[in-house]
């Protein structure tokens, strides 16, 4: 949680009881205790509002369970996002990702390891990516990460290490964990959010069920 509303209150709340002050002392001569008692006062309801703001701001921004951002938050977002893209000349990735056979998961163990492996998998996202990306929970067992100002160089090594750290998470949980994801890449791809969602989920399903296929293949021969 940002500390912006604390900082902006207190600053607010300092000028106003310096200036109250200075004034009562340069045309009054008043300097007392009790000025310096409400001043203080005034500090901590300004402390007090301030942290108020700073909640809440962050649960309209941020998906309690795993601390991502939200997807009404990255909607209203995205526009700048991709403005400043276009300011820069330079392209935007869009990552899907979608937790595999997520419902057996809750009904062979319970939903309280589910929440486990999504914050898992988010704390996970949010290391493999930079700070200044977006990583999302866009709905259920589905997550998003936004790629600002990037390039389309070496998505498919980052999809890889991303399956790979992802899919390591079976280490840290009594079950096996397993992701699918596809990309999608602003503006060569597609022009709005769900344009390029729709590219995404396709490529997505494609691995997911291309190497599905591929299994069954093989275990038929």
């Amino acid at each position: 949680m940002k500390y912006t509303g604390r900082i902006v209150s207190l600053l607010i709340v300092m000028i106003s009881s310096l200036g109250l002050i200075v004034y009562n002392y340069i045309f009054h001569g008043l300097l007392d205790v009790i000025q310096f008692t409400v001043s203080a006062f005034y500090l901590f309801f300004g402390w007090w509002l301030g942290k108020q703001y700073d909640r809440i701001k962050y649960l309209s921004e941020k998906d309690l369970l795993t601390e991502s951002y939200t997807r009404r938050f990255v909607i209203d977002r995205f526009p700048k996002l991709q403005s400043l893209s276009d300011r820069k000349g330079q392209q935007l990735i869009l990552f899907l990702i979608d937790v595999n056979n997520f419902k057996s998961i809750n009904d062979q163990h319970d939903h309280a390891m589910g929440d486990r492996v999504l914050q898992l998998i988010a704390h996970t996202l949010k290391s493999i990516f930079r700070e200044s990306d977006y990583v999302v929970r866009w709905g259920g067992d589905e997550f998003l990460v936004i790629l600002p100002c990037t390039d389309e160089s070496g998505m498919q090594e980052r999809q890889s290490r991303l399956h790979h750290e992802l899919n390591a998470l079976s280490g840290q949980v009594p079950m096996t964990v397993t992701v699918s994801a596809g990309y999608a890449v602003y503006p060569d791809e597609g022009k709005g959010l769900d344009e390029l969602l729709k590219i995404a989920d396709k490529k997505m399903y494609t691995n997911k069920y291309g190497n599905q296929a591929n299994k069954e293949r093989r275990i038929s021969l």
